[in-house]
């Protein structure tokens, strides 16, 4: 006796489940949505029978009719599918198949791709690297005076960037600078730099500025791993200013005279 109460002491006891179902029943495991489906499925299927028989409509559509719309009534209030009621089924169902399954694992290389330049406003209201010391060197000149139409004639060949000189880039020059890639027609803008070094080496993490003619800050990004400064924008003609920053290397302050907004070649800056 001892032995069979010990054991009975020892069973462990059913857990109870769904203690949060109190949808309201009224009868049996029948329930309000339940009825609700059923009646709205089976009247309206027989609102069909009742006008084709009229002859209201013709049988070759309200006999479907009634057949589909008694048949999802019945479907949806007496059918469960995997334990679950029909509709709930089906609304999960399509949440899982209309929901974004893929993740992408940010790796090193995505988050360099994505990383924000490191850049800081000056007491000037300018926008500089974050290494930049409080008083930054001006790469180039001081301002850059906007060209005459003397000066455009004059600049045939490319200018041999120097510290105390910036680089003007026009409609006579600028296809000195320019080169074709594969991807050209996937490219969003019209302003396309690529920084390299005199080897033709990329050089990424340069914090690019493009400023109007004005010296106002239009965009502003950092190159990549592939050295590529893309201002994602089809800008119109004018006299536009590119500066850039970087920790070890220095670039030329270029002027850019924009003449035809349809053209998408990136320019090669080299380093100084």
């Amino acid at each position: 006796m001892k032995k069979i109460v010990k054991t009975a002491l020892m069973r462990q006891h059913p857990i109870p489940q769904n203690i949060l179902d109190i949808e309201f029943k009224l009868f049996t495991k029948f329930t309000l949505k339940e009825f609700a489906y059923l009646a709205i499925g089976l009247g309206f299927g027989g609102l069909m029978i009742y006008l084709t028989v009229k002859g209201i409509i013709p049988g070759i559509l309200g006999i479907p009719i009634f057949i589909f719309s008694s048949g999802a009534g019945i479907f949806l209030a007496l059918v469960p599918i995997n334990d679950q009621d029909a509709d709930l089924f089906l609304k999960n169902y399509v949440t899982a198949i209309t929901s974004p399954t893929q993740r992408v694992w940010m790796n090193k290389k995505i988050r360099d791709e994505r990383a924000k330049p490191l850049i800081k406003p000056t007491k000037e209201g300018t926008l500089v690297h974050k290494e930049t010391p409080e008083k930054p060197k001006i790469i180039g000149a001081t301002q850059i005076p906007e060209p005459t139409e003397k000066q455009e004639e004059q600049v045939k060949q490319p200018v041999t960037a120097t510290p105390a000189s910036f680089l003007q880039i026009n409609s006579e020059n600028i296809s000195a600078y320019q080169f074709s890639i594969k991807t050209l027609d996937s490219l969003p803008g019209n302003i396309n730099i690529w920084l390299c070094t005199k080897n033709m080496t990329p050089i990424p993490n340069v914090i690019a500025y493009l400023r109007d003619k004005k010296g106002k800050v239009l965009y502003a990004n950092k190159t990549g791993p592939n050295g590529y400064f893309l201002t994602n924008k089809m800008w119109d003609p004018g006299i536009y200013t590119l500066e850039f920053q970087h920790p070890q290397y220095q670039f030329p302050k270029v002027q850019l005279i924009l003449v035809d907004k349809n053209v998408k070649l990136p320019i090669k800056i080299n380093n100084i």
